[in-house]
C-alpha cells in the first residue's frame, strides 16, 4: 500500500510542477515589455474595433446646501375667461375684432342690426310720453290722481252735485219743493260721486299704464344698447365665432375674452409635501417659450381637499404678466421656496448634462473610458449649455467627475483623451 501511495505521488508530482510552471509563465509574459494591462488590452481592444477616444475635459460633481423647495410641473392659465353671448338677437352689422386684438373694458366687439329695436324704443317712449301728458306729470315726477284734470273737474261737480242735494233737502223741509226735485238732486248726487270715483279710478290705470310704458321703453333702450356687444373687462380675443351678416340668436357665443393679466399657475402637489404649501409662498417659473428667463408669483389660493384619484392637492400662484410675454395655456416649470432647514444636494457643471430621451444623462469618468449615468435635473429651468452648476439626483457621489467637452460625442464605455 506505501507503495502505491509512493507512485501516485511520484504521478502528480508532474503535473502540479506543469501548473506552476504554466503560472510562472504567464507572470513573465505579463512582466514582459510585450504583456499589455486589462485596461491597455481594453484600449487596443477599442482602437481594433475603431473607437477612437473623444477629446473632453472633467468637472467634479460637487455637494451644496440648498433651502428647503419644491419644483412642481403646471399650467399657466388665464386670470378670467368670458364667453360673450349676444344679449338680443339681430344680424351682425360690424366685427370690430378678431384673435389676439387687445380690449379694454365697455370696447364695442360686435354690432348687431339696431334698427327693430330703435322702432320699439320709440314706440314704447311715444305711448309714455302721451300717457304722462294725459296726467299732467309735466315737470313733475310724484303722482297724484287729485291733480289729474279728469279727476279735478269730476270732483267739482260732485261737491257741486252735493251742494243742491244738501239745498234741496233743507227746500224739501221746508215744503218748498216736491218729492220729485229732491229726488233728482239726490240722483244727480250719486251719479257726480260715481263719476269721480271713475275718474280716479281711470287716473291710476293711466299711471299704472304709463309705468308699463316706461318699463317697456326701457327694455327696448337695453335691446338697443344690446346691439352693441361689450368687453366685460381688459384683455385680449381669445375666439371669434361670428361673421359680418350672421344672425345671432339670445343666447350665442360670439366671442372669447380672456384676462391674461395675471395669469394663475395651477399645479398638484403631492399629499406628502402638501404639508408645506403656504399661501404667500414664492414662487419662480420658466417656460419653453423663454429659455433662461425667470418669472416670478406668490401663491394665493390652496385646494380644499386632496383629489383621491391621483393623491394630488391643487395649488394655485398668481404670475403677474405686465409684459404680456406670457400666454395662457403655457406649460410652466416651478420651484416653491418653503421654510425649514437647508439640504444637501449634488451640482454639476449645465454642461455635463445632456438629453436623452425624455431624461437627461451625464458621463463619469472611470480610468481611462467614460460610463453613462441617467440623472434627473432637479433644477426646475433644466439644463443650460454652459458652466453653471446644474442640481441634479442620481447615482452619483460627490467627487465624481464628469465629462464637460465634447458630451454628445460620447457613450457609454467610450474612451476619453485631453
Amino acid at each position: 500500500m506505501a507503495r502505491s501511495v509512493v507512485s501516485m505521488s511520484s504521478l502528480l508530482r508532474p503535473s502540479k510542477l506543469a501548473a506552476l510552471g504554466l503560472v510562472g509563465a504567464l507572470c513573465v509574459a505579463f512582466a514582459a515589455p510585450g504583456c499589455k494591462k486589462p485596461e491597455q488590452a481594453q484600449a487596443d481592444s477599442d482602437k481594433a474595433a475603431g473607437v477612437e477616444p473623444v477629446k473632453t475635459q472633467f468637472g467634479k460633481v460637487e455637494e451644496r446646501e440648498v433651502p428647503p423647495r419644491l419644483d412642481v410641473t403646471g399650467t399657466l392659465d388665464p386670470d378670467d375667461r368670458s364667453d360673450i353671448a349676444a344679449q338680443t338677437a339681430g344680424v351682425v352689422s360690424a366685427v370690430n375684432v378678431d384673435i389676439g386684438t387687445r380690449v379694454k373694458k365697455g370696447d364695442v366687439l360686435i354690432e348687431l342690426d339696431a334698427r327693430e329695436a330703435a322702432l320699439k324704443l320709440n314706440a314704447a317712449a311715444a305711448t309714455a310720453e302721451s300717457q304722462r301728458a294725459r296726467l299732467g306729470l309735466e315737470g313733475r315726477e310724484k303722482f297724484d290722481p287729485e291733480n289729474v284734470a279728469d279727476v279735478r273737474a269730476a270732483r267739482e261737480a260732485r261737491d257741486l252735485a252735493n251742494t243742491e242735494y244738501e239745498r234741496s233737502k233743507a227746500l224739501f223741509d221746508s215744503g218748498a219743493i216736491s218729492q220729485a226735485s229732491l229726488d233728482m238732486a239726490k240722483t244727480n248726487k250719486e251719479r257726480s260721486d260715481a263719476a269721480y270715483d271713475s275718474a280716479r279710478n281711470g287716473a291710476q290705470q293711466a299711471w299704472s299704464t304709463m309705468l308699463a310704458s316706461q318699463s317697456q321703453a326701457g327694455l327696448s333702450s337695453k335691446s338697443v344698447d344690446d346691439t352693441k356687444i361689450r368687453a366685460p373687462f381688459d384683455g385680449v380675443i381669445g375666439d371669434k365665432k361670428i361673421g359680418l351678416g350672421e344672425f345671432a340668436s339670445m343666447g350665442r357665443v360670439v366671442a372669447v375674452v380672456v384676462r391674461d393679466n395675471p395669469l394663475r399657475f395651477r399645479f398638484d402637489v403631492p399629499e406628502e409635501d402638501s404639508g408645506s404649501i403656504a399661501i404667500g409662498n414664492p414662487v419662480e417659473l420658466s417656460v419653453d417659450a423663454f429659455k433662461g428667463r425667470s418669472f416670478h408669483g406668490v401663491v394665493k389660493r390652496i385646494g380644499a381637499s386632496v383629489m383621491v384619484q391621483t393623491r394630488t392637492l391643487p395649488v394655485e400662484a398668481e404670475v403677474p404678466n405686465d409684459d404680456l410675454a406670457l400666454r395662457p395655456g403655457f406649460f410652466a416649470r416651478a420651484r416653491i421656496a418653503l421654510g425649514g432647514d437647508p439640504k444637501k444636494a449634488l451640482f454639476v457643471p449645465g454642461s455635463a448634462v445632456s438629453p436623452i430621451g425624455s431624461g437627461f444623462r451625464v458621463f463619469v469618468k472611470k480610468g481611462d473610458h467614460v460610463v453613462e449615468k441617467l440623472v434627473t435635473i432637479a433644477s426646475f429651468g433644466g439644463a443650460e449649455a454652459d458652466d453653471k452648476a446644474v442640481e441634479v439626483r442620481g447615482d452619483l457621489k460627490p467627487g465624481d467627475e464628469v465629462a464637460t467637452e465634447n458630451v454628445d460625442q460620447l457613450a457609454d464605455g467610450v474612451p476619453w483623451a485631453q
